[in-house]
C-alpha cells in the first residue's frame, strides 16, 4: 500500500512538473534559446556537504550550499538581457520550495524550477525542446560520487546529449564560465576565453 501510495505521489508531481515547463515556455519564440541549468555541483557547490552530514534534514542541508559566483554571475547576464533561464535539478520532490527558496536567496529569479528523479529523467525535457523546434543550451555537469573521493560521470547520458542537436556545456565549460565570470563585472577581455570555447563547441 506505501508502495502505491508512493508510486501515485510520484506520478502526480512528474505531471505537475511537466504541465509547469509546458507553461513556461509555451510562450518562446521561434529560434530564442533556451538555457537548461543544473543546480547541485553545476550552480552550488553541493558535494563538500554530503562529505560530513551535520544537517537536521535534506531542506537544511540545501539551504546551507554555496554557489558558484562565476556561474551565478553568467545565468544574471542572460536573465538581464530576457534570456530564458530554467532550473533542472534530480533531487526529491519533497526539496521543491527549500531549491526555490535557495535561489532567491542567491538572487536568482526562480520563474521555472524542474525536479526529476534522476539525472536521465532531463532528457525529456530536452526532447520536449527540440520537439517544439526550440534551441537548447544544457548546462550540467553530470558527475556524482565527489564525496567519496572518485568522481564519476553519468557517461551515457552525455553520450545521448552529445547526439543531440543542442549546445551542450558540461565539467570543462563550467570551469571556464566560473573562471570568466568570476567578478561580477566582466570586461570583454575576462570573458573571451569563456565565448572562444563556447563557439568552438
Amino acid at each position: 500500500m506505501k508502495r502505491l501510495f508512493k508510486t501515485v505521489v510520484f506520478g502526480i508531481c512528474n505531471l505537475y512538473f511537466k504541465y509547469r515547463f509546458r507553461r513556461s515556455i509555451k510562450d518562446t519564440v521561434r529560434n530564442q534559446e533556451i538555457y537548461l541549468v543544473d543546480i547541485d555541483n553545476t550552480l552550488a557547490d553541493t558535494w563538500p556537504s554530503l562529505q560530513d552530514y551535520v544537517y537536521r534534514n535534506e531542506n537544511h542541508r540545501y539551504g546551507s550550499l554555496s554557489i558558484f559566483i562565476g556561474m551565478r554571475n553568467f545565468i544574471l547576464d542572460k536573465t538581464r538581457t530576457r534570456q530564458k533561464v530554467i532550473f533542472i535539478s534530480a533531487r526529491s520532490y519533497l526539496d521543491y520550495f527549500s531549491t526555490r527558496k535557495w535561489l532567491a536567496a542567491n538572487g536568482l529569479k526562480a520563474d521555472c524550477v524542474i525536479l526529476v528523479r534522476r539525472a536521465e529523467d532531463k532528457l525529456d525535457y530536452i526532447n520536449e525542446l527540440l520537439s517544439r523546434g526550440v534551441p537548447v543550451v544544457y548546462i550540467d555537469d553530470l558527475s556524482y560520487g565527489h564525496e567519496s573521493g572518485v568522481m564519476k560521470l553519468y557517461e551515457k547520458v552525455i553520450l545521448k546529449l552529445k547526439e543531440m542537436p543542442i549546445k551542450y556545456l558540461g565539467i570543462k565549460e563550467i570551469e571556464l564560465i566560473n573562471s570568466a565570470y568570476e567578478t561580477s563585472n566582466q570586461g570583454t577581455k575576462e570573458n573571451s576565453a569563456y565565448h572562444q570555447n563556447y563557439r568552438s563547441n
